[in-house]
């Protein structure tokens, strides 16, 4: 049932249902009307392309069915009134609702005829003759029509929630009551029986004899110097029994500063065996390449350039593998030395210097257990259109960079469904020139061609830098640089130019797919040009 309201010239919906075509005096439509409405005759109309079809109301009629005829589309609903025993002509209208008849499921059996819905002067006729033969009163009407004939507007519910009575003011608060009197005091209470006394605890072990004390001259105690000496000869011990260290004479000399530089030069001489091991393990992967035929294809791809680049590398390793054996032996000769004139460690200085000394680089990755917690805040994932941060991705893809793959970056197939591609990027912005290099070191299960991108930071981003990258690179607004994927059961450590550019800050976006290649990424560095 459809319910509305008709108060003036306008027809206000109280109840609204889904319309479906095809029905036969199923749809009811029910009417409250207001004010002058509620003495006059009435007539509803239904017009549809150009069809209109009346249904009379009458002066106490309030329900009509909805014409079988009507068929899927907009239907516009009306009223019309007038006085029938007034001698003035008097018509009241109302401004046409739409409804929307949708299309139903029913499939007709054979030909049915649709019963038409009579014209407007056999319904008038049929009313004449239920006034005279007298036909059943009509039912007399809810609390709620009397409510909106008086100025209620709303649904039942609406109504019904209006007629729940507010809460009552709170009662005043009570006078104080009286103070009652003091009760009578109690009788003393009898003494308790003593207790019984414990047993006798054990015997403590006996102490350790204490060192022999150092007994001051107190009739010399205005005496700066024997101070000095007492206390000097009481913290002694102490200070030997501090120091366990074969070198304890030139440790006892060093300073904060030359402690600083001791772990300086250790860690700088392990970076530098790591780098040695990587470009070895590099260099090993292509010399045994370069003597089989089955990799003829990974190699074509290899410039003459490269090559070169390669050995240089090698001569360049050569060259600091024998610095760092000839430095290691000076650290170790000099170990014993290291703090004992300024002179010493202003020459050490100058060693490392040297050694450092070269070309800057900026890491975007580096495997290992911080990895996650240095590097994902600057990595977001793009697989199949969604953009995710890293730490996201990893809630999904628990694989990705775990302790079981060495934390490292891995798109093996365990991890995703086959030959899914994952666009990574880094959100961490890199000021590059057309000299830079890319140094990636990876493994992969096979050979095949990589993508490589770089998107050119703009003034202002109004969304995450991830779905930025993306945007720009599937409209062929981003370098994309040659790249290879190369077979390799070991680590590799290959170098991308990034050629094609002019310098400014870019973001750096790669492409790992989890076929037959499925890499695994140990570092990715960015070397300035």
């Amino acid at each position: 049932m459809m319910k509305f309201l008709v108060k003036q010239q306008k027809i206000e919906v109280l109840e609204r249902e889904v319309l479906a075509s095809d029905q036969i005096a199923f749809v009811s439509v029910k009417f409250v009307f207001d004010g002058v409405w509620k003495t006059l005759h009435k007539v509803v109309q239904f017009t549809q392309c150009e069809e209109t079809y009346n249904l009379v109301l009458g002066t106490e009629g309030t329900t009509c069915l909805l014409p079988a005829e009507l068929h899927p589309g907009a239907v516009k609903m009306s009223l019309f009134g007038y006085d029938a025993e007034s001698d003035t002509t008097l018509r009241a209208t109302t401004v046409p609702v739409t409804l929307h008849i949708r299309p139903s499921g029913f499939v007709a059996d054979g030909d049915m005829p649709i019963p038409p819905t009579p014209d407007l002067y056999t319904q008038l006729l049929k009313k004449l003759s239920e006034m005279q033969t007298g036909a059943n009163g009509k039912d007399g009407r809810s609390a709620y029509e009397i409510a909106i004939e008086n100025g209620f507007v709303g649904t039942v519910a609406e109504w019904l929630e209006s007629l729940k009575g507010r809460d009552g003011i709170d009662g005043k608060d009570g006078l104080p009551g009286k103070d009652g009197k003091d009760g009578a005091d109690g009788l003393p209470g009898k003494d308790g029986t003593n207790g019984k006394d414990g047993l006798p605890g054990k015997d403590g072990r006996d102490g350790r004899d204490g060192k022999d004390g150092v007994s001051p001259d107190l009739t010399n105690y205005l005496d700066t110097d024997a101070v000095k000496a007492l206390i000097q000869a009481a913290v002694q011990p102490l200070l030997q029994q501090a120091h366990i260290h074969k070198n304890l004479d030139v440790l006892d000399d060093l300073t904060a500063d030359e402690l600083s530089l001791l772990r300086a030069l250790q860690a700088f001489e392990d970076d530098t065996t790591y780098n040695i091991q990587t470009f070895r393990e590099a260099i090993a992967a292509l010399n045994e390449k370069a003597h089989t035929h089955e990799n003829q294809s990974a190699l074509d791809q290899i410039t003459a350039a490269k090559i070169a680049q390669w050995d240089g590398f090698g001569t360049q390793i050569n060259g600091l593998s024998t610095k760092v054996t000839v430095y290691s032996e000076k650290v170790e000769s000099n170990i014993s030395r290291i703090g004992t004139t300024e002179r010493t460690l202003k020459s050490l200085q100058k060693q490392i210097d040297n050694l450092t000394s070269g070309r800057n680089y900026t890491v975007l990755f580096q495997s290992g257990q911080n990895a996650i917690s240095t590097y994902a805040s600057n990595l977001s994932m793009i697989l199949d259109g969604r953009y995710q941060t890293m730490a996201d991705f990893l809630t999904a893809y628990p694989q990705f960079c775990s302790a079981e793959n060495d934390f490292m970056l891995s798109y093996s197939q365990t991890c995703f469904n086959w030959d899914k591609s994952v666009l990574t990027v880094c959100a961490k912005p890199l000021s590059l020139t057309k000299n830079a290099e890319i140094v990636m070191s990876y493994q992969s299960g096979s050979s095949e061609a990589g993508r490589l991108y770089l998107v050119q930071k703009p003034q202002k981003i109004d969304i995450p830098i991830g779905v930025y990258v993306n945007t720009e690179i599937d409209a062929n607004r981003a370098v994309s640089l040659d790249f290879q994927w190369l077979q390799s059961d070991t680590f590799i450590t290959t170098i991308t130019e990034c050629t094609g550019i002019s310098d400014g800050e870019y973001y750096l976006a790669w492409v790992g797919r989890s076929n037959n290649s499925h890499p695994k990424i140990r570092f990715l560095k960015v070397l300035e040009g």
